[in-house]
């Protein structure tokens, strides 16, 4: 513990009337099976849980209300920048605490909470050191690095990841939302030592769509595959980032000598393979370029780009291998969103091993969706399994989660031709995006749905059948619709039939297509208790 500065939390007498930031939390209490725990016994013992973040901004104000009066802060030996005021750690932790503890109502599921800053690799390291010592049982992670890693699993910060789960910690890790804008490549040099990539100008194009904030402010990262275990351990491969303009005119550059020395300090030097450009751009389009500075990759050398940023789209962008570290981790439980195309994959690795809802409203109104929010729903409800019964092993909660219904993307309705509608997108159903999402919709979508065009319309398409939303409902004939109402609850109707305004039916995928986007790739299934 050494090198940590702790802030004890207020011990409150009485219990504080829950004031949570989240409008639609209860639904998934209903709809993925935590409200049955909520009257149960815990017959094993308070669960030690910790959330690692960059930022907790707000907490103080919410131990007793929000978080468990007894919480923990542990700031790290490295401070953060004074003005960085992240909240997104509190609201996993406020996520954690009101599935598990019914908003602290379940006593019983009360866990020995504590939040953890792990800005930066000493941080990082400093609270998995801590966690060891305390025998802290079960860590959610939000969290993905773009660099450090070889997207196999190895490299230094998935070998620090490696020290908790030897040491039987449960580590749940979200996935990341990069999805649509990471690049993975061979190294193949052209013309003037310039990397070959698939757009225009041997480049990777992004573009900056026009947007209510007028610019795009992003973090381009180009790494490769050169990380050691070891994070003294520097290289001598070394690669140069560009981000130029529709003309080539270069707006930002990096361009660190990669250097093996264990002791590199120099300006302008680095020992990781990585360089970093951070810009705020306004609408167009950009291109990424990348220059062989070494020319001593060899043939199996990959490099791998991510775009973190909001409104910029890559076409050019990989499909089924977007893992970052450490969700790429073998060890650890990696959650992905099953409501958002962002949400990071790899059929490689085989994960995410689970999938969670992770549509969240605001009080403002705002919805957030991505994979941290899903995997903070998911280490709610291994926290109550494993609370129940401490021996379970990363291998006994997997088991123990199952898809909603049974139902998982690969099981299959009715024919198209019984539907009577068929897909818009090549022989598979391409999904759309509804902001805000219409209310009498968000109760389908968090158990799985996704609203999708076909041939008569916007349906909504979910992996099990529909019939089971509602007790009540009853099919006379085997292709009667199931609708979602507009003033709330759902209904059956004749195939065919009209029905209300602003309804939308729901349908099982059917045998001949499903979504066109990878849903579920590797592993994965559907996360209910």
């Amino acid at each position: 513990m050494k090198g940590f500065t702790f802030f004890a939390a207020i011990v409150l007498t009485g219990f504080t009337a829950w004031a949570g930031p989240f409008t639609n939390i209860d639904t998934y209490k209903n709809s993925l099976g935590f409200s049955r725990f909520y009257s149960q016994e815990n017959t094993g013992r308070r669960l030690k849980i910790a959330v690692l973040d960059k930022g907790f901004f707000g907490y103080e104000k919410e131990i007793g209300t929000t978080l468990p009066s007894s919480t923990r802060y542990v700031a790290g030996p490295v401070s953060s920048p004074e003005n960085m005021h992240v909240e997104h750690g509190l609201r996993m932790a406020q996520i954690l605490t009101s599935l598990m503890t019914n908003d602290l109502q379940a006593s019983q599921w009360v866990p020995e909470l504590t939040l953890y800053n792990v800005f930066g690799f000493s941080n990082l390291k400093a609270a998995i050191d801590d966690i060891i010592a305390r025998k802290v049982d079960l860590v959610l992670y939000s969290e993905v690095w773009e660099y450090g890693g070889n997207f196999d699993g190895a490299g230094f910060i998935n070998h620090e990841i490696n020290r908790a789960t030897r040491n039987g910690v449960i580590w749940v890790n979200a996935a990341g939302n990069f999805a649509l804008t990471t690049f993975n490549s061979g190294i193949r040099t052209i013309a003037d030592n310039w990397v070959q990539l698939p757009d225009q100008n041997n480049g990777l194009m992004i573009r900056c769509e026009y947007n209510t904030n007028g610019t795009c402010p992003v973090k381009i990262v180009l790494s490769w595959n050169d990380f050691k275990n070891n994070v003294d351990l520097g290289t001598d491969k070394d690669l140069d980032l560009a981000l130029t303009d529709d003309l080539l005119n270069i707006v930002q550059s990096s361009a660190l000598k990669q250097s093996k020395d264990a002791n590199e300090s120099r300006p302008g030097f680095s020992k990781y393979p990585r360089e970093i450009i951070t810009a705020e751009l306004n609408p167009g389009t950009y291109f990424i370029r990348v220059k062989n500075r070494s020319q001593n990759f060899a043939s199996n050398d990959q490099l791998r780009i991510t775009v973190d940023g909001d409104n910029v789209i890559m076409p050019s962008h990989s499909r089924g291998e977007t893992l970052l570290n450490p969700a790429d981790n073998a060890t650890v439980i990696t959650v992905g969103a099953s409501d958002s195309p962002r949400s990071s994959s790899s059929q490689t690795l085989g994960k995410p091993d689970l999938f969670a809802p992770s549509s969240l409203f605001l009080n403002n109104g705002a919805e957030y969706r991505g994979s941290s929010n899903s995997a903070a729903i998911v280490a709610a409800g291994l926290g109550i399994l494993k609370s129940q019964q401490p021996k379970m092993t990363r291998v006994d909660l997997l088991k123990a989660v199952s898809s909603y219904g049974g139902g998982a993307w690969d099981q299959r309705g009715l024919s198209l031709h019984l539907l009577g509608f068929a897909p818009t997108g090549p022989g598979c159903f391409i999904d759309v995006n509804y902001n805000p999402l219409p209310h009498y919709l968000r109760e389908v979508v968090s158990k799985g749905g996704y609203l999708v065009q076909t041939t008569v319309g916007i349906r909504v398409i979910v992996p099990f059948d529909p019939i089971t939303l509602a007790s009540h409902l009853r099919r006379n004939l085997m292709n009667d619709m199931i609708v979602a109402l507009p003033q709330g609850g759902y209904a059956v109707y004749p195939r065919n039939a009209m029905i209300p305004a602003g309804a939308a039916e729901i349908f099982q995928r059917p045998l001949e297509a499903g979504l066109c986007r990878i849903t579920n790739s590797g592993n994965g299934k559907n996360f209910r208790l």
